[in-house]
């Protein structure tokens, strides 16, 4: 199993390491400074008031793919109790726990693959904490679903904050000159696009990659088996036409009544 996925999650590490230095010249000042601020949080209202309603408060929470780990601070400042990020890309996972320590907020972050998270993190939290972008750099959501699955303890939640699969078949801002209200892509699909575009849409600088990015596309009921397949049942679904891609920004403006994200809330089952 191990062999069928790591050729996608190591090119994407790859490809993640060399675009963090270009974030980080971009935004690292920017994010020291706002959480040297006691409390901060950077959420919007809608996924703060969910955050909120389902009690964030002294829960366990693991973030999964949680790049520079600012959001997994955010929960941290909303009063969650264990908090620890696990992200595949080094230089995120150094900047994160950097800022954590420079804050003096506590939260831990560690290198690894999704997949291979160590049994002791297994049974462990009340939440799994999943945000945008996450899940298209997986290759096997199913098996994803499965670990998060295994992190939580009985009747613990996971809660995702993610980019709408329809809005993944439009036009992406730096097409210029597209309709961007023209499908452009299949809604199923099942090979990833493999691309050597740059990744930095935080600085906005181009380059090519030296290494190949694979990017899944999955569709709404992908992610709605996979985790029912894993014994989590679905408690809450609502969608947005807000952008969280960093690709949509004219789609949102455009105020054409696309959903552009959703959020969306399970619980783990007891065994059958």
């Amino acid at each position: 199993m191990q062999s069928a996925y790591k050729k996608y999650t190591e090119a994407n590490r790859e490809a993640w390491n060399e675009a963090m230095p270009r974030h980080q010249k971009a935004a690292r000042e920017k994010w020291d400074t706002a959480f040297m601020q006691p409390g901060f949080v950077c959420m919007k209202d809608v996924e703060l008031d969910l955050l909120r309603r389902m009690g964030i408060e002294d829960k366990a929470v693991a973030h999964l793919c949680c790049n520079n780990g600012i959001e997994l601070l955010c929960l941290k400042n909303l009063g969650a109790s264990e908090c620890v990020g696990f992200d595949i890309s080094d230089l995120a996972i150094q900047e994160a726990q950097e800022r954590a320590e420079r804050c003096q907020i506590d939260c831990q972050y560690v290198r690894s693959d999704v997949y291979e998270i160590g049994l002791e993190y297994e049974n462990r939290f009340d939440v799994v904490y999943i945000s945008s972008g996450g899940l298209g750099w997986l290759p096997d959501l199913k098996l994803f679903f499965a670990k998060a699955a295994a992190l939580l303890r009985e009747n613990g939640q996971i809660f995702i904050h993610e980019i709408h699969p329809f809005s993944e078949m439009l036009p992406f801002d730096d097409a210029e000159d597209a309709d961007i209200l023209r499908i452009v892509e299949p809604y199923f699909k099942t090979e990833p696009y493999i691309d050597y575009g740059g990744l930095d849409y935080v600085g906005g600088t181009k380059y090519t990659s030296t290494k190949p990015q694979y990017w899944f596309v999955y569709k709404l009921s992908d992610i709605v088996m996979g985790l029912i397949e894993n014994q989590i049942s679905i408690e809450h679904f609502s969608e947005y036409e807000t952008d969280i891609s960093a690709g949509h920004k004219r789609i949102e403006q455009a105020q054409a009544g696309i959903p552009l994200s959703y959020i969306l809330i399970g619980r783990k089952q007891g065994a059958s």
